[in-house]
């Protein structure tokens, strides 16, 4: 059967809706938009720039005492180019092979949504030990300083403990104790667990359970009863490492900036008599500004 010389033009729309269906349902499921600000961008970098607190107000006694806080880190987000694509043969169209034809769309959404994941789930495979954040320290380290003009005072946000209910409490109040550039405390609330597919079934009776769990007692369970949300990404590689989070403050420091989303298109470079091109592409970047929303566990 004769088919049209326009045969790759007439694919395209179906193949970009394909590729939008499956994208639009994996983003869905993805952890990255649960942890990260998730933005748009015009502009080849971004920068966040750190600022300290304030001291306590003090009794008014007809003069406004007016404070200034001190500078804090500056961070550069500078977006990365990604494209990938694939080809459809004439002779695919010509045997009517639509089945092949419309698993590769679906196929290069995949590709692209799991790229992004594994992007974001670096952040926290490398927090111990790569990707060095404005301080010159770890995400996760035991020596950030206070400010670029303090940095004799550290803080330490990295812990060797193994999840348990005992863990947990502890990391909580490591968490609600972090302060800012002037020694103050800034009302961490952790209220999120990060952690691997190996430890789901250990976190879920920490979390879920009534009673405190593993023994006979009838005590209440306080870790249930805190009401942490727990993220299971496959995507983190240890089994062990885990992480507490406030969430919403990790939606401040954690950040990504899309400067051109995912896309879909046909390449006007395709030999249109055999082969036709399609290529999708995506610019974004990705990082942390401050390390005060999160405090990791290395467990060897």
């Amino acid at each position: 059967m004769a088919i049209s010389e326009q045969w790759a033009e007439l694919l395209s729309p179906g193949l970009k809706s394909i590729f939008q269906l499956q994208n639009e349902a994996l983003a869905a499921e993805a952890k990255a938009p649960l942890l990260f600000n998730i933005m748009s961008s015009a502009k080849a970098n971004e920068y966040t720039l750190g600022a300290g607190g304030f001291g306590d107000w003090e009794e008014y006694k007809g003069a406004i005492e007016y404070d200034d806080n001190d500078q804090g880190y500056k961070t550069t987000f500078t977006h990365t180019e990604f494209a990938r694509g694939f080809k459809v043969e004439r002779k695919l169209v010509d045997d009517d092979l639509y089945n092949i034809i419309n698993a590769r769309p679906a196929g290069l959404a995949l590709a692209a949504q799991r790229k992004r994941e594994k992007d974001a789930a670096d952040i926290f495979i490398n927090a111990f030990d790569s990707g060095m954040g404005a301080d010159s320290q770890y995400l996760c380290d035991g020596s950030h300083p206070a400010s670029p003009a303090n940095t004799s005072s550290t803080q330490n946000n990295a812990g060797t403990s193994a999840i348990s209910r005992d863990s947990i409490i502890a990391t909580r109040e490591l968490m609600r104790a972090y302060e800012d550039d002037r020694g103050e405390l800034i009302n961490v609330r952790p209220d999120t667990l990060l952690i691997p597919p190996e430890l789901e079934d250990v976190v879920y009776p920490l979390t879920n359970s009534a009673k405190k769990p593993g023994t006979a007692n009838n005590d209440e369970n306080f870790v249930a009863a805190l009401g942490l949300k727990v993220i299971v990404w496959d995507y983190l590689t240890d089994a062990n490492d885990w992480f507490m989070i406030d969430s919403q403050m990790a939606k401040q420091h954690l950040l990504w900036f899309d400067r051109v989303p995912l896309e879909f298109s046909m390449d006007p470079a395709s030999d249109f008599q055999l082969e036709a091109r399609y290529r999708g592409y995506m610019r974004y970047s990705l990082g942390w500004s401050d390390w005060r929303w999160v405090f990791g566990h290395l467990v060897t």
